[in-house]
């Protein structure tokens, strides 16, 4: 994992981090709805996985916004890059399985990558020793689909004994409105690190890059 350390010496936002540091609940949550009428348009026509079509451009979105790189690890304030995603899948036996997807500048290389893992992964027995005393990737966000759920408000379960600052994520339900699609979306940050307008910025360049589906295949 690569990363740069924030010379907090240099950081406009040094004393905010400080103030959000002493919180026992640093975090906070937004939930929005996106327009995905382009992207589902274009996954259908094209024969492109929606999922990972929506997976790559959080992908993208990513590494334009570096906020959303920005992580706590010990005493440091680390920027990782490239970065990727983490999500959350069913496996046969409907209990989740946590997905780690490989940073791939090209959706063909993403997709098929992806394909790979998540067919290894939910095959794949899920075992608390995996976890326990690993040191957490920090170069990614953690998301989860609930593609069942058309929700407006969201939480995430987090470990306040051992904090961490990955951004967590959820989309709900795809919803058609008339002749548009849209999915909500749910963002949590932590306030150290991120503020609303960071937020902000990093849904608005989700949304733009959505509304150019063509992207997958710009360099396929």
């Amino acid at each position: 994992m690569a990363y740069k350390v924030q010379d907090k010496s240099q950081w406009s936002r040094a004393e905010h981090f400080k103030f959000y540091q002493g919180f026992t609940h640093p975090w906070y949550n937004i939930c929005t709805n996106l327009d995905v009428t382009e992207l589902y348009k274009y996954c259908k026509q094209y024969g492109h996985r929606f999922s990972h079509a929506y997976l790559y451009l959080t992908q993208q979105a990513l590494n334009q916004c570096e906020p959303m790189a920005y992580r706590i690890v010990g005493d440091e304030v680390r920027i990782y890059s490239p970065m990727c995603v983490s999500v959350a899948l069913l496996a046969n036996d409907e209990t989740v399985r946590f997905c780690d997807l490989p940073h791939k500048p090209i959706f063909k290389k993403f997709t098929q990558s992806a394909t790979e893992v998540e067919k290894r992964i939910k095959d794949s027995s899920f075992i608390l020793e995996q976890f326990i005393g690993k040191e957490m990737r920090q170069d990614t966000i953690h998301m989860t689909v609930l593609p069942w759920v058309d929700f407006t408000s969201m939480t995430h379960a987090r470990d306040t004994k051992h904090p961490d600052s990955i951004p967590k994520t959820a989309l709900g339900k795809l919803t058609q409105e008339g002749e548009h699609w849209r999915m909500p979306f749910s963002i949590e940050v932590h306030h150290g690190l991120v503020d609303g307008l960071h937020v902000g910025q990093f849904i608005n360049t989700l949304q733009g890059l959505f509304n150019q589906p063509s992207l997958l295949d710009l360099s396929n």
